[in-house]
């Protein structure tokens, strides 16, 4: 049981920005509201870190509002709001390969 929660921890990444890429490129936003639901799990995790106490619980609002656009048929704005889930992600992972690589 101890390692369920990790291992969906790190698989709800990667297909929350999965199902929000496919949902702006084939105009579906309930599959970029599914990428919210599972981009969940990171941003609670953030909200408990120092760098982001207060607003991690926030991020997932970026793809709510990606979801909106693509509703009202504006691709440039369902991109332009996807970005911060991407950079949180790739800063996530540097983050965690730096202390890997300096331990």
């Amino acid at each position: 049981m101890e390692m369920l929660i990790p291992i969906l921890f790190w698989v709800s990444i990667p297909v929350s920005l999965a199902l929000s890429v496919m949902g702006v490129l084939k105009n579906k936003y309930l599959l970029v509201l599914i990428g919210a639901v599972l981009f969940f799990p990171i941003s609670y995790y953030f909200n408990g870190s120092p760098t982001f106490y207060g607003y991690g619980l926030f991020m997932p609002i970026f793809q709510v509002i990606s979801a909106a656009a693509v509703k009202k048929g504006n691709k440039l704005w369902a991109w332009l709001f996807l970005l911060p889930a991407f950079f949180i992600v790739l800063w996530f992972v540097a983050v965690a390969l730096l202390y890997q690589l300096s331990a």
